[in-house]
């Protein structure tokens, strides 16, 4: 009976679970990460602005913008290189998660659903079935 060839295991889907639910804690971690970064600069920034008293103090500060913009353009690679590592990490696992568990076939890879589905219609017609 169908029944009976057809099992159901929950560790795949517990597994799945466990893999998004500690993707989501990467994430949220480098996102707070990347606040308190991003709100660093912003005090820096503001410092520098209330510094201000005169005319040499505007000078200097507009003259601090290119290095600020700089900071913030390392800060987005950062960011980036840190959100891409999550992303490849899931993918990884998540390829993983839905190999095939089947044993490998004589040329020792693993006999996937559509071999195993050519092989056997090849069966039923060469027994003419």
């Amino acid at each position: 009976m169908f029944t009976d060839t057809f099992k159901f295991s929950a560790e795949p889907v517990t597994r799945l679970n466990k893999l998004v639910m500690d993707t989501c804690e990467n994430l949220v971690d480098a996102q707070i990460a990347s606040l308190r970064g991003y709100m660093g600069l912003l005090e820096d920034q503001a410092k520098s602005a209330t510094a201000i008293r005169d005319f040499d103090g505007v000078k200097g500060f507009v003259e601090e913008q290119p290095q600020r913009f700089s900071q913030l353009v390392e800060r987005l690679t950062e960011d980036f290189k840190q959100l891409s590592g999550v992303a490849e990490g899931f993918r990884k696992e998540a390829g993983q998660l839905f190999q095939p568990d089947d044993k490998p076939e004589a040329g020792g890879t693993p006999a996937t659903p559509a071999k195993q589905a050519t092989a056997s219609t090849k069966k039923s017609a060469a027994s003419g079935h």
